[in-house]
């Protein structure tokens, strides 16, 4: 467990802070740099923090990717109109010009469904047919073969 000043000094890191900073900051620290630079390095390299930076950082992580009911619920706004794009225009000289913002089109939302059925489970391969073999003798023709 870190003390207030620890976490502070690991929170400033993670929010983009170099150690000097972090460190100047946490400890109110008013020494040369030199020595504030020193502490801060034997502090970050410390096991505790460095668990604890380690614990910030997947959570970052953790955040930054959506969930499958995020996924989801924007595949839905996408079908629903909810969700829209930038039209641009593209001038002779290459530059293109954003005129507004539009829907997405019927190919779009199309693919936006297969993927919303494809990941609630709404496919399902259907396999139909008789099996005339049995299992042991499928695995006896297998290891028999001379591509096994």
């Amino acid at each position: 467990m870190l003390n207030a000043k620890q976490e502070k000094f690991i929170q400033n890191i993670v929010k983009g802070m170099s150690q000097r900073e972090a460190y100047k900051d946490a400890y109110k620290a008013t020494y040369a740099d030199k020595d504030i630079d020193s502490k801060a390095c034997n502090l970050f390299n410390s096991d505790k923090v460095q668990a604890r930076y380690k614990e910030l950082i997947k959570k970052l992580e953790d955040e930054a990717i959506m969930t499958a009911e995020e996924r989801m619920k924007w595949l839905t706004e996408v079908v629903k109109d909810i969700q829209r794009e930038e039209a641009n225009i593209k001038m002779p000289d290459g530059e293109e010009i954003l005129i507004g913002m539009k829907n997405a089109d019927l190919n779009t939302k199309i693919k936006a469904i297969d993927t919303l059925n494809k990941m609630s489970g709404v496919y399902i391969t259907k396999l139909e047919g008789k099996v005339d073999v049995s299992y042991e003798e499928a695995i006896k023709e297998v290891a028999d073969s001379d591509e096994y």
